[in-house]
């Protein structure tokens, strides 16, 4: 969970880190990717929150800019979203163009939102099939059994 998402009620939580756990600050995006990676749980699910790095389009796909704006406002970005594996990339968008500008190497928070076998059938790992919005950007810090949080782009 990410802490600028808590509410008074919150969803049952499964697969969790103990909330006792010490707190944990990183030196960058990158660096508390790969903790998240290595020795959290990353479930997969619609609704699921996972922690994604921000990476830069213009190395993977040769696009003029890293992050692009759309003409809605909201920003498209490629992010590593993590799982037990070492993460897999996509390509997602802001939930809400009012938000932070993204930056490569940032940590963001990425919901999943639907699955589309389709999509899914047409490549070698099933999770790409998953569409999903960074719905926030994250601190590189863990505290508490919470990533926390930075800027919303929800609304």
């Amino acid at each position: 969970m990410f802490d600028f998402l808590k509410r008074k009620s919150r969803p049952k939580e499964t697969g969790k880190i103990d909330s006792a756990m010490p707190s944990l600050a990183f030196k960058d995006g990158a660096a508390a990717l790969e903790y998240a990676c290595q020795f959290m749980s990353c479930p997969l699910a619609e609704g699921s929150m996972l922690a994604a790095l921000v990476l830069d389009a213009q190395n993977v796909f040769g696009t003029d800019t890293a992050v692009r704006i759309q003409s809605d406002g909201n920003q498209l970005a490629w992010v590593r979203v993590a799982s037990e594996t070492g993460g897999f990339e996509v390509a997602t968008a802001t939930a809400n163009p009012k938000g932070p500008r993204l930056r490569v190497g940032q940590l963001v928070a990425w919901q999943a939102v639907s699955y589309a076998p389709a999509i899914a059938a047409t490549m070698k790992d099933d999770r790409l099939g998953w569409i999903g919005l960074i719905i926030g950007t994250l601190r590189p810090e863990h505290a508490n059994g919470s990533w926390l949080g930075d800027e919303r782009f929800l609304p």
